[in-house]
């Protein structure tokens, strides 16, 4: 347990002393007015930043190291710009220029935040665009850092006036530090899930560090100047409670409920006790729901105790009585009703045994509890309770409550309810469609369960989608009803990503409607499915692998879209080509980058008949498909490569490029232009001349890779064997070229490809025998 420990330390002196070294340069290049030497030291100061080896607080040492060093730059800026030298606008531009995206956001923050404090600075546009940017930096603890930055450097110049121009207004300031809330606390709780299940209690402690990182956001709205109770009710409070609630994490449940409590003035929560002890009864099982209405109640009662200081004491206590009886008549009420409905629910007591003295607050805080445990179990759909236990009104099924039971058990129940979905069949599509639209009510009182039971309902919209396309020519304005079924399973989707938080099905899902709007020729409705499905990658999908598999399945919907006018087709694929470019790992770049080339060299199958172009519109207005553009086809071949040959190992490089001689082979027996033989020849010859560099690689069988490279790498042995055999196509390929007949003939580029030096060196004959 020592080791790494030490080896964490030793990481971060290294930092630390990185830091000093750049600092100490850094002000001397800014005494001399030397901006750029300046700014590039800042830029490696940061760089350290980039690190994912130190734990939670020996980043936060770090951090504050780097933080300190940036007010010198801070204060040069603001004298640099007033004095002339320098105007920030202009630095604001340049500092987007910086290598690498967490020194380019912390430069861009700090430069974008002094420009801020300028009279007459574009202020609204300076915050859209420092927190759109910010959204690059996923990594859960680096970005906590990085917003909390964002936070720190822009408070005291938040606009709090009602200018509707480019200066901003309360109205931006709001929504500026509630989206930065949001996404902070998502990339809080996201934290809890890195690394191994063992180490679940170490996260959480060094979650509970971390906590005031997010909650600081929260004290930035009380404090802004301006805020009035209607802003506090319409906007500022549902925005957290919903933020709170759809998280579903215990600890920042618990955490972010309490600092509401504190920070928020008494009045505020005077007039928002409903919506505040309604979403109570939405939190997690585990919650200390209690502890959370106390502190609520311990703050009102302090409140009440000084505005009756300055009170009469005989009105006072005439309130203070009137008070009392209708809270006891409140009581009696409630009991009365649940008499009439089978009695209280046996938790912590039975609530017929409740005192109606008013002076008896442990009794009243005793039936607060129940009153929200109820609430709680309602929203989940399990009805009246009893310690555990649920029971449908009919009486005819008793079930384990969803607090207790197992996850698999939980699962395969609710796995066989799913299939039921799949026994709704009738011959009139809208009964059918009414049959789904019947079981959703029932499944979405189900809360967290909606994760199984929703993908059976939105598997069953399009399979009823695509039983009306079938019958078009039967079923009047089969569009309306096709399209009102894929915007209801939308609803579903919408509601499967965003609330129960089932992302990798939800995208799979979204990806397969856009699949079925595009078969029905609807090409708005198709547009808006793949924009779904780059928001939960964007928003949710974090893991480096599971990225590269969800690139990787939208690469291959878009590259069968048919639907598309240029302009929605190129709008699309630049934005999956770009996120396949910034994929974590380099191996899983350069396979993402190679893929997305098709994107751009869509193939038409060999019975489709394709329409001739319609000369009449526009460019853009035409029809995308088959969209072919060899250029970008090549341009995609050769980045790949480029990033291929920057993989530490160099297995793996070789590995990637062999990979990638098969998608030029691909194209070239496909006739794209710019895919000529010459760049085959290279990438042959290069492939040669490293494929004896990789046979010494230290392989550990054991494990299926070696050391330090990606899971499921191939072995040098398979790497050989995939090269030879690619080698033995290409033989037979100029052979077929050589042969009798005309039927059936390769491309005649075929013949201008040399692999005899391969040949040699992978031990084929010429004519390709071993």
């Amino acid at each position: 347990m020592a080791g790494p420990l030490v080896e964490e330390a030793k990481l971060l002196g290294e930092a630390l002393n990185t830091v000093k070294i750049n600092v100490l340069q850094m002000k001397r290049y800014l005494e001399s007015d030397q901006l750029m030497d300046a700014l590039k030291c800042a830029s490696t100061m940061l760089a350290e930043l980039r690190t994912s080896s130190l734990t939670p607080k020996q980043y936060y040492e770090l951090y504050m190291s780097v933080f300190d060093a940036l007010r010198h730059v801070s204060n040069y800026l603001y004298e640099a710009h007033t004095s002339g030298r320098h105007h920030l606008a202009d630095l604001y531009e340049l500092v987007q220029y910086a290598g690498n995206i967490v020194p380019r956001l912390y430069l861009m923050i700090t430069v974008g935040a002094v420009y801020m404090s300028i009279p007459d600075a574009p202020v609204k546009e300076i915050m859209k665009d420092m927190m759109e940017m910010s959204r690059g930096v996923q990594h859960p603890t680096r970005g906590l850092f990085l917003r909390h930055y964002l936070s720190g450097q822009t408070r005291d110049h938040l606009p709090v006036g009602d200018d509707q121009g480019e200066g901003g207004n309360l109205q931006d300031s709001i929504s500026f530090v509630l989206t930065n809330f949001i996404e902070m606390n998502k990339l809080w709780v996201r934290l809890q899930h890195q690394g191994h299940s063992r180490d679940r209690e170490k996260r959480e402690m060094e979650r509970r560090e971390l906590r005031i990182l997010v909650g600081t956001n929260l004290v930035r709205l009380s404090s802004l100047e301006g805020v009035d109770l209607d802003m506090y009710q319409r906007t500022i409070l549902p925005s957290i409670l919903e933020q709170v609630v759809n998280c579903k994490d215990t600890i920042a449940q618990e955490y972010l409920m309490e600092v509401v409590i504190q920070v928020f003035t008494d009045e505020f929560h005077l007039h928002t006790l409903g919506p505040f002890l309604s979403a109570t009864a939405q939190l997690q099982p585990k919650v200390n729901i209690k502890q959370i209405v106390i502190a609520l109640i311990d703050r009102l009662a302090a409140y009440a105790a000084r505005e009756a200081e300055s009170e009469d004491p005989e009105v006072t206590k005439a309130q203070e009585e009137a008070a009392a009886k209708r809270l006891a008549e409140k009581v009696k009420q409630q009991k009365a009703v649940r008499a009439q409905q089978g009695g209280w629910a046996h938790q912590n007591g039975s609530a017929e045994e409740f005192s109606s003295d008013p002076e008896d607050v442990d009794a009243i805080l005793e039936l607060c509890q129940v009153l929200i445990r109820e609430q709680r179990d309602a929203a989940t759909g399990l009805g009246s309770v009893t310690h555990g236990y649920a029971k449908d009104p009919t009486g005819r099924r008793q079930q384990q409550s969803s607090m207790h039971l197992e996850n698999e058990d939980l699962a395969e129940e609710q796995g066989w309810l799913a299939k039921m979905v799949h026994l709704f069949r009738s011959d009139s599509f809208d009964v059918q469609f009414d049959l789904i639209k019947a079981a959703r009510k029932h499944f979405e009182t189900g809360g967290d369960r909606m994760r199984f039971t929703f993908p059976a309902l939105i598997s069953s919209c399009f399979k009823l989608a695509r039983r009306v396309k079938r019958n078009e020519d039967k079923v009047e304005e089969w569009q309306s009803k096709v399209a009102a079924i894929l915007k209801f399973a939308r609803q579903m989707l919408f509601t499967l990503s965003t609330q129960v938080e089932a992302h990798t099905p939800a995208l799979r899902l979204f990806l397969l409607a856009a699949q079925i709007s595009d078969e029905c020729g609807f090409e708005d409705l198709t547009y808006d499915f793949y924009v779904q499905a780059f928001s939960v990658y964007e928003e949710s999908i974090s893991d480096s692998r599971a990225q590269l598999q969800a690139i990787t399945l939208i690469i291959g919907t878009l590259q069968g879209a048919k639907v598309f006018g240029m302009d929605n087709y190129d709008t699309l694929i630049q934005k999956a080509a770009v996120h396949a470019s910034r994929l974590l790992k380099k191996p899983h770049q350069a396979t993402a980058v190679h893929l997305a080339s098709h994107m751009w060299w869509q193939q038409a199958g060999p019975d489709e008949v394709v329409p001739e172009p319609d000369t009449t519109k526009e460019a853009s207005e035409a029809k995308a498909y088959p969209h072919k553009d060899s250029k970008r086809v090549l341009e995609c071949l050769q980045k790949s490569l480029r990033i291929a040959s920057s993989a530490i190992e160099e297995i793996v490089t070789v590995q990637l490029y062999v990979d990638a001689l098969d998608q030029y082979l691909y194209y070239m027996d496909r006739d794209a232009p710019a895919v000529t033989p010459k760049f085959v020849n290279s990438l042959v010859e290069l492939i040669t001349s490293s494929i004896d560099g990789i046979a010494s690689t230290d392989f550990h069988p054991a494990s299926r890779a070696p050391p330090g490279l990606i899971e499921g790498v191939q072995t040098p042995d398979m790497i050989s064997r995939h090269f030879r055999n690619t080698l033995y196509y290409i033989q037979a390929k100029k052979a077929a070229l050589a042969g009798p007949g005309k039927a059936e003939r390769p491309n005649p580029k075929w013949e201008e490809i040399d692999v005899v030096g391969a040949c040699l060196k992978m031990n084929i004959g010429v004519n390709g025998a071993a």
